[in-house]
This record gives structure tokens, C-alpha cells and sequence, in this order.
């Protein structure tokens, strides 16, 4: 009989000694989130609803209203049309590139070892160095517009990051080149997991590449590519490019969302700011109310493809 009571007490403190071990370990990340994603959210909700003196008011919804519809400046409205622009060149340009390219190293074709180095050498390269090289390129007196030249398109004197009207696209092209590698490593290693049976019975049959891609290779991988989908959407009002890099202070109307809030939160800063955090709460607080049932949307869209299991 002791022997049995000394038993249930030692299992009694195994329990109580792994429920004070999980206790410690869970109480960082639960504290983590509690300080740093609840607090935070829910100060920022609290601040949109405040102005400069701490009252509650409505003049910072009044003003993002102001600075969305107004077309001089660099406002909120200039800084949602370029991130709208850099969201579709994700979505519609760089994403279904990727699949085809992640196919083409996948199929091993013909110099597929040297694009894959070329696509991803931006995943390896510094940045800043990118950067640099990417802008002498497209400089009034670089080798692009010595091309464009010799083929009789005239070029912006002032080159193509000094004009408003080329800026922008000049720095969606670079995220084009430099938004494949991360996509490409997922979407190939989706592809990669395609029973090779299942390929080679559709070559016997006399199926085409494009057949090939568009009948069988995505609808085997479309729950990673549905998921990225799904991460994509959520980056539609933060969508941007490396404005930093190419222009510091977000001139001639190069300025995103992300890039607009850097600036607001950044006070006296070398490039500027306002310090307007009452502002800067609200644009969050109303562009999560707009996206938010839009990505839900899409996610239930999405599920009502049935995925394929092999």
C-alpha cells in the first residue's frame, strides 16, 4: 500500500513539474504576443479614433479621406495607386512567370542550368549592389539607353528615375527580375514532388508541354500555389518595391503605402515626416477593413477548387 501511495505521489509531481515546464515555455511567446500584437493593435485602433491632443475625433479618417482623393502631392492616393500597381505585377506578371519558369528547370531544358543562376542571382546578390548596377543601367549614358538609342527610341533626358512618369514602372521592372527565386524554390519543389509515372504516362499518350503544364502540373500543385495566392493577397495594400534604394525621399511619385507610413512615423528624420501616428493608425485601421474580408473572400473562393491527392 505505500509502495502504490508512493507512486501516485511522485506521478503527481511528474505532472505538476511538466505542467510548470509548459507553463515557462509557452508564457515568453504568449506574453510576446500579448505585448507586441495585441497591445500594439489595439493601441493603433485607439489612435485612429484620437487627434494631436489625444481627443477622440474623426478629423484623422477626415484627412485620409482628404489626402485619397486629392490628386497633387505626395498623398495616400498616389501612394495606393502605385501599390495597386506593384500588387498586380505580383499577382499577374511575376507570379505566373514564376510557374512557367519553375516548370521550364523542372522539364531540364536546354540552358536551364544557366537561368536558373541568372534568376537566382538576385537571392545572392546584395541589394544595394543590384541597386547600383540596375541604375547605371537605365542611366541617360548607360548601355540600355545606348541600345534604345541606336533602335530610334527617344529616352527622358533626365533619365528614367528622375521622371514621374517612368520612375515607378522603372522600379517594377527591377522587382520583375528580382521577384522570381523565392518562387520559383516553392513552385519547383511542389513540381518536384509530381509522381514521375503520371508524366510519363501523359508524354506516352501524346500530351504537350502546355498541356502538360495547364492539365496536369497545376492542378497536382495547386495547394501550394493556392496558398501562395492566399500570402500574396495579404500584401495588397503593403505591396512595394525597393524605393529606399533607388530613391531615398520617395520622389517623382514613386511613394507606396509602405513607404508613405515610413515617412509619416519617422518624425524629423533626414527625409522628413510628420510624426502623424494618429493618421498613420487610421490608414491601417481602414485598409484592414477593406482587405481583410477581400482575402477571406478569395480563401473561399480558392476552397471550392478541389485539391488533387497523390
Amino acid at each position: 500500500m505505500q509502495n502504490i501511495l508512493t507512486k501516485q505521489k511522485k506521478k503527481s509531481a511528474f505532472k505538476r513539474g511538466e505542467t510548470v515546464f509548459l507553463i515557462t515555455l509557452l508564457a515568453i511567446p504568449v506574453l510576446h504576443w500579448l505585448v507586441f500584437w495585441l497591445y500594439i493593435n489595439i493601441n493603433s485602433i485607439i489612435l485612429a479614433f484620437q487627434n494631436e491632443r489625444g481627443d477622440w475625433s474623426l478629423t484623422n479618417f477626415v484627412q485620409l479621406w482628404d489626402q485619397l482623393t486629392s490628386p497633387y502631392g505626395d498623398t495616400v492616393g498616389l501612394a495606393l495607386k502605385n501599390t495597386l500597381f506593384y500588387f498586380l505585377n505580383n499577382i499577374l506578371v511575376i507570379f505566373p512567370l514564376s510557374i512557367f519558369i519553375a516548370f521550364f528547370i523542372y522539364k531540364h531544358v536546354k540552358g536551364y542550368k544557366f537561368y536558373r543562376i541568372v534568376f537566382f542571382l538576385p537571392a545572392i546578390i546584395s541589394g544595394i549592389a543590384m541597386t547600383t548596377v540596375y541604375t547605371y543601367l537605365l542611366m541617360p549614358n548607360g548601355p540600355f539607353a545606348a541600345i534604345l538609342s541606336n533602335l530610334g527610341i527617344n529616352i527622358p533626358e533626365q533619365g528614367f528615375f528622375n521622371n514621374a512618369a517612368t520612375a515607378t514602372p522603372a522600379i517594377i521592372v527591377y522587382t520583375i527580375w528580382t521577384g522570381f527565386s523565392s518562387n520559383i524554390i516553392l513552385i519547383g519543389g511542389a513540381m518536384s514532388r509530381i509522381p514521375t509515372e503520371v508524366l510519363e504516362s501523359a508524354k506516352i499518350e501524346g500530351c504537350g508541354p502546355f498541356r502538360e503544364i495547364f492539365n496536369i502540373v497545376l492542378q497536382l500543385t495547386w495547394s501550394t500555389l493556392q496558398t501562395m495566392i492566399i500570402f500574396t493577397m495579404t500584401s495588397i495594400f503593403m505591396a512595394s518595391g525597393p524605393i529606399l534604394l533607388f530613391m531615398p525621399d520617395g520622389g517623382y511619385e514613386t511613394t507606396t503605402i509602405a513607404f508613405w507610413i515610413f515617412k509619416q512615423v519617422y518624425g524629423s528624420g533626414a527625409y522628413g515626416g510628420t510624426g502623424q501616428y494618429g493618421l498613420v493608425s487610421c490608414a491601417g485601421f481602414v485598409f484592414t477593413l477593406i482587405g481583410v474580408p477581400l482575402i477571406l473572400f478569395v480563401r473561399r473562393i480558392f476552397e471550392k477548387v478541389p485539391a488533387v491527392e497523390y
